[in-house]
């Protein structure tokens, strides 16, 4: 059956259209602050919830999450940490620590730390929570957030149960993709969609993206990157990456081509192809943002980099660089689950 949601529920706003009814601003951002706390994180009185921003994160994000947590009591720690130079690269040493010795986390930073020891530090630990999540307000009143992550986890799941155990999968694009990825054994991510209850369960936000670390040296053709990709922003054209054996060969197109090969010049296995992410969320933004518009549903994202640190690859990495794949075409294993980005439903 082939799905593709027009009408997704909206927490706050309108089912049909997806509009966001009208509040006071910091009510529209307290609504969205409560559900993830107290939902999704389900944080409790007796836990330790740490909270860590980066320079490039509002305040008021920042400030809203401290104060809807002290009022369920809990033990509560606010970190304000610079914002590092590439999405992936360690926080000071201070915040290992603390993200592992918490029950909770929730991380808001302009440079995800979800590729990073960090995070597999804290993952080892049993602590559970959030390792990127959406540095601007307006990501947080509309858009991506405001999508029910229970409904889009019940979708998760049953991608999950068809992607394991599964070989290869084959992704397609009209710009030009053509590329067979190996994911024998690899475990599916990222389908908790935000939600984590118990300890050990790790995400990002907005929830909506089921991804896998491709099997290393297993992925051979051509990708065709779109629209904006981590660290680098807007695109403003198309960049074509050539990929033997799991590593990008070549990396071709304009000004934004220059500027990727330029950036992981002097990176060791910035090379490698790191992930493919499908997205999952009806209501995220094809935007200047990265961590909302890779979640959009029927969409997908290729990265290179860092696919360890928890994640399930082998390869380490001081970045991991996200980008687009639009209208995309999707086969595991001969099987069609994504046709020019309508979802094909079980």
């Amino acid at each position: 059956m082939e799905s593709r949601i027009t009408s997704p529920h909206v927490i706050g706003g309108n089912a049909v259209t997806g509009a966001v009814a009208r509040e006071p601003r910091d009510g529209r951002l307290n609504t969205t602050v409560r559900r993830v706390v107290r939902e999704y994180l389900a944080v409790k009185p007796d836990e330790s919830f740490v909270v860590v921003a980066d320079d490039g994160a509002d305040e008021a994000i920042f400030q809203a999450v401290l104060s809807e947590a002290r009022t369920i009591g809990n033990d509560v720690v606010g970190i304000r940490v610079s914002t590092r130079r590439t999405s992936g690269a360690e926080p000071p040493s201070p915040v290992h620590a603390a993200l592992a010795a918490a029950d909770v986390c929730l991380c808001i930073t302009e440079r995800s730390l979800y590729h990073s020891d960090a995070m597999a530090m804290a993952l080892a630990a049993g602590t559970r929570g959030v390792f990127n999540s959406p540095a601007s307000r307006d990501a947080w009143e509309f858009g991506a957030m405001q999508a029910d992550f229970f409904e889009i986890r019940e979708r998760g799941k049953r991608l999950a149960a068809r992607l394991r155990g599964a070989a290869e999968a084959r992704v397609m694009s009209p710009a030009g993709t053509d590329i067979v990825i190996g994911i024998h054994g690899r475990e599916p991510r990222g389908w908790l969609t935000g939600i984590c209850h118990n300890p050990g369960e790790i995400s990002a936000y907005p929830g909506g993206e089921i991804s896998f670390p491709p099997m290393e040296g297993t992925s051979h053709g051509v990708a065709v990157l779109e629209h904006v990709m981590t660290d680098l922003g807007r695109l403003g054209g198309p960049i074509t990456i050539t990929v033997h054996d799991g590593e990008a060969v070549a990396i071709e197109g304009g000004d934004d081509a220059r500027r990727l090969r330029d950036y992981i010049r002097d990176i060791p296995n910035a090379t490698n192809l790191a992930e493919l992410g499908i997205g999952l969320n009806p209501c995220a933004r094809l935007n200047d943002d990265i961590t909302e518009s890779k979640k959009r549903l029927g969409t997908a994202h290729l990265a290179l980099g860092d696919s360890a640190s928890g994640y399930g690859g082998t390869t380490r990495c001081d970045v991991h660089l996200d980008a687009m794949v639009l209208d995309v075409t999707i086969e595991i294993d001969g099987v069609r689950i994504i046709d020019q980005g309508r979802v094909l439903d079980d």
